[in-house]
């Protein structure tokens, strides 16, 4: 039988491109422009796949969510939100929505998602044992930012190796958002409802190190008044984050060793053997491989934590997440400090583009902090800015619209459709880029990146 597809959204041009795109696929599609009639619908009719927005007048996409949830639960629900909505994406998915989508998104992007879901095994009788869920979700999305191939493909690789229980060793420099990859993996495990523990390994001296993570007994040294738990013992069930792993003594590095091979340690002043139950995802902005050659890294333990590898590269080499960055940080700091800062000017973006981030994301934040702080009209200018970025500026880095020949990729045929597109939706409103933007489905500070890419 042909899928059945329920789209809700109060926009018009979203419904049909949503509907159009599938319907020439044989799917059975209904449009609804509001959430109240879809929930009458659920009423008389059942669906494979619904597709709505989140935030329409009256019923919103959270309650269309709550109907379908409670009329079909084997209905599966894409939610399409924005970069400000995604807190209440992430809630969506707590109540049963199998996915989302970020404004602005390509179709090809909506129909793989579809795809995959479709493709999922139906779920199994009630006598038999139920498989692990399989659904992607993790609290910390509303921050991992980023439309650039690098994160897209990091988000990938998250999704893939979440449900193991295998060791993750995380590479990048400082300021990248290494502790949200963990974070991530952890809140898409089937650990997510056990504890999160982080310890940062180069802030502690290596006696209180060491207690930190196993633990000790009362009178093992000179203050230990009481037992103390320690960190290992925290995460029983759940995933311990070890920072900055490289920077652990080589004494400490031989208990870690033995968690690893046999899941079981000592307190410090203790002869009780331990046992846990511990995923260990570690992080590092060390070459742990020169480390290892000058003998201040154990081998056997870099490759038992090196089960899976992920990067995070700087953020200068992914320029693409920029304005996405921008746009969550703008909305962050409205939130804390009260304000109604609604984007920043041509000028800055161009100087974002042109900055090289030695900070990475942390020192984006900064900044964007900073700024609203210093902020007084509705938009962020070059006068809320530091010195140091206005002066310290790469040459222009940005790349003109590819020229499209017969053998061109995807990408840049891709690349050349969207700046035609942009550029007519420039010229149709004569450079109005709050109304282009508008019209394209962008944020205006995604547009005014667009604009500088395409130079």
């Amino acid at each position: 039988m042909p899928c059945r597809m329920l789209v809700v959204d109060d926009k018009e041009t979203m419904r049909e491109m949503i509907a159009s795109a599938f319907a020439e696929r044989d799917f059975v599609v209904t449009q609804e422009s509001n959430g109240l009639d879809a929930i009458n619908l659920f009423k008389e009719e059942c669906f494979d796949v619904i597709i709505t927005d989140l935030n329409m007048p009256g019923a919103t996409g959270m309650d269309v969510l709550r109907a379908a949830r409670g009329a079909s639960p084997d209905t599966k629900i894409i939610i399409i939100t924005a970069y400000g909505t995604m807190d209440t994406a992430v809630e969506a998915m707590r109540l049963g929505a199998r996915d989302f989508v970020g404004k602005p998104f390509k179709l090809a992007e909506l129909e793989m998602k579809v795809d995959a879901l479709l493709r999922e095994e139906p779920a199994v009788p009630e006598e038999s044992p139920p498989k692990p869920q399989k659904t992607w979700m993790h609290p910390s999305v509303q921050r991992m930012v980023g439309t650039s191939a690098h994160t897209r493909q990091l988000l990938k690789m998250i999704e893939k190796i979440a449900p193991s229980k295998s060791t993750v060793m995380i590479t990048g420099p400082t300021g990248t958002g290494k502790e949200l990859v963990a974070r991530a993996i952890h809140d898409a495990s089937p650990r997510r409802d056990q504890a999160f523990v982080a310890l940062n390994c180069a802030a502690l001296a290596s006696g209180v190190l060491e207690s930190e993570l196993f633990g000790h007994e009362k009178g093992s040294f000179t203050g230990a008044t009481e037992q103390r738990i320690g960190r290992f013992e925290r995460a029983d069930k759940g995933t311990l984050f070890l920072d900055e792993i490289g920077e652990i003594e080589p004494n400490i590095q031989t208990k870690l060793l033995r968690v690893l091979q046999d899941n079981e340690f000592e307190r410090v002043g203790g002869t009780k053997t331990l046992r846990v139950d511990v995923r260990i995802v570690a992080a590092t902005n060390r070459d742990l491989t020169e480390d290892i050659q000058q003998g201040r890294f154990r081998e056997d333990i870099y490759y038992r934590l090196k089960v899976f590898s992920l990067t995070v590269s700087a953020l200068r080499e992914r320029r693409d997440d920029i304005p996405g960055l921008v746009d969550h940080f703008l909305h962050k700091f409205n939130l804390e400090m009260g304000k109604d800062i609604t984007g920043v000017d041509d000028d800055v973006v161009g100087f974002f583009l042109r900055y090289p981030w030695p900070g990475n994301v942390r020192e984006l934040e900064n900044i964007m902090e900073r700024a609203m702080v210093l902020a007084e009209g509705s938009t962020i200018t070059t006068d809320e800015l530091p010195q140091e970025l206005l002066f310290n500026q790469e040459e222009d880095i940005t790349p003109q619209p590819p020229e499209v020949t017969g053998g061109a990729s995807l990408i840049e045929r891709t690349d050349q459709m969207e700046c035609e597109l942009i550029r007519g939706a420039l010229e149709r409103f004569r450079w109005n880029k709050t109304k282009a933007a508008d019209h394209l489905g962008l944020k205006r500070t995604t547009l005014q990146y667009k604009i500088k890419k395409y130079g």
